[in-house]
């Protein structure tokens, strides 16, 4: 009796399952200020769609056969294809990174799905090569956020490499200085526009809290200044406007500078608004166009 209800939920579930992910191609999934771990779980659907899709059409197909199974291909990376440009049109982000998911969900469903010889099971091992990037971006987000939660209200004590996770310059932590712990992040300041660190993925809800703290260590013997610009969700949907954010300045001296700004100053920045302090989504920390280039130790990121 139970084999049979096993039988047939195995048969009956990659239809239904099929059919109920298939509108989520068009509609919901993450935003750019999203979880990046809910971003790289919802990527996941586009492998356990197609996975399931393979598992229905062998019910009609015979991938033993490889005409059909290339013809299948193809025809996945056309759909795929399909799917993202018209995404683009209904609101969301068409991403041709995507359409490599989708293969990989058929190539995966396709060589499992039927039964195994040599030809089968290279391809079994093709496919869980290819499913092994998409695993360490989840399992990477997964411990980034485990982390964030744990150790909040510090935001940042730059103690791990895990802590600079997204970030699209290149840092190191370094030992040379701290003002917590035993390492901060070292910060190159160019003679760009602008010069910094940013951050888009901080533990975003600052609602129950009265200051922001961070500590710079100027290991030279001149004073210079630097700025900080803070905005939430909304300060996107609103056009990146300069008004619709907190931005501060302060002297870096020489040696540390321990800085404190009030969470009601960032609430109430925004004209016309306050700021969601459940929904902050960027921190960035930066120099302006610079006469000389410059280094400082970034620590001790927190709320208090």
């Amino acid at each position: 009796m139970l084999t049979s209800l096993f039988n047939f939920i195995g048969k009956i579930f990659p239809v239904i399952f099929v059919i109920v992910v298939a509108p989520f191609f068009f509609m919901g999934g993450p935003s750019a200020y999203s979880s990046k771990l809910f971003g790289a779980l919802w990527n996941c659907g586009h492998i356990a769609f197609f996975t399931m899709l393979m598992f229905v059409l062998n019910k009609k197909l015979d991938f033993r056969n490889w005409r059909i199974a290339l013809a299948v291909g193809a025809a996945v990376f056309v759909g795929g294809g399909l799917i993202e440009i018209i995404q683009s049109y209904v609101g969301r982000d068409g991403n041709w990174s995507d359409l490599m998911l989708d293969l990989t969900g058929a190539w995966v469903g396709i060589f499992w799905v039927q039964p195994g010889n040599k030809w089968v099971w290279l391809g079994r091992i093709l496919s869980i090569f290819l499913l092994a990037p998409n695993f360490f971006i989840v399992l990477n987000e997964a411990r980034y956020e485990y982390v964030a939660i744990r150790q909040f209200p510090l935001l940042a004590g730059f103690e791990s490499p895990l802590e600079l996770l997204g970030q699209k310059r290149k840092f190191e932590l370094s030992d040379a200085f701290y003002s917590e712990g035993t390492h901060s992040v070292k910060v190159h300041l160019t003679t760009d526009r602008y010069s910094g660190i940013t951050f888009n993925r901080l533990f975003n809800d600052w609602s129950s809290y009265k200051s922001l703290h961070f500590d710079i260590y100027n290991p030279e013997s001149d004073s210079f200044e630097m700025n900080i610009r803070i905005n939430d969700v909304q300060h996107q949907l609103r056009g990146w406007r300069a008004e619709d954010r907190f931005s501060g300045t302060f002297s870096i001296k020489t040696g540390w500078n321990h800085i404190a700004i009030f969470i009601d100053d960032i609430q109430n920045a925004p004209k016309g608004r306050k700021m969601n302090l459940a929904e902050i989504s960027q921190l960035v920390i930066f120099a302006k166009q610079l006469p000389k280039e410059r280094t400082i130790y970034l620590d001790n990121l927190h709320l208090e």
